[in-house]
């Protein structure tokens, strides 16, 4: 009974570690992707991206839709390359919603950036996929919390 409640309890810790670290890399891929975005780096931007399929992109709040790569990157190369300067901001995420099934994950979460006197929260939407055992952004949306 002892051994049967042991690897019981070693099972449950193992599938229970296994989601937490699969949670901190599926993090840990989108700020790396975010503080690539706002230090304006392009090349680490797309990197985090899974740019061999289909992938999509919506900012309701700037009117930005897309779901082919080559015109969501060449856009954001653009748009990096013609505001080249790191974005001065702090930025705080909370209230994650991980979803993980296999080799794709669904996220939700609240972004809060503070730029000076401005602050913008938005609720940001998340599809990864795993490629080469590596979470990689497939879809995003970003939508602006309030009136504004």
């Amino acid at each position: 009974m002892k051994t049967t409640f042991t690897i019981a309890l070693f099972l449950i810790g193992s599938v229970l570690y296994a989601q937490s670290s699969e949670e901190a890399a599926i993090k840990a891929a989108l700020f790396a992707e975010t503080t690539a975005y706002m230090n304006r780096d392009y090349e680490d931007w797309a990197s985090h991206w899974d740019s061999s399929r289909e992938v999509s992109f919506l900012v309701t709040n700037m009117g930005m839709r897309e779901n082919n790569w080559d015109k969501i990157s060449s856009s954001m190369k653009a748009d990096m390359e013609s505001n080249s300067n790191p974005i001065q901001a702090t930025l705080e995420t909370s209230d994650f919603d991980i979803s993980v099934t296999g080799k794709q994950a669904f996220v939700v979460y609240v972004q809060n950036m503070k730029s000076g006197n401005e602050e913008y929260k938005t609720y940001e939407v998340r599809n990864l996929r795993k490629v080469k055992g590596q979470w990689k952004l497939a879809a995003m949306v970003s939508s602006k919390i309030g009136d504004e």
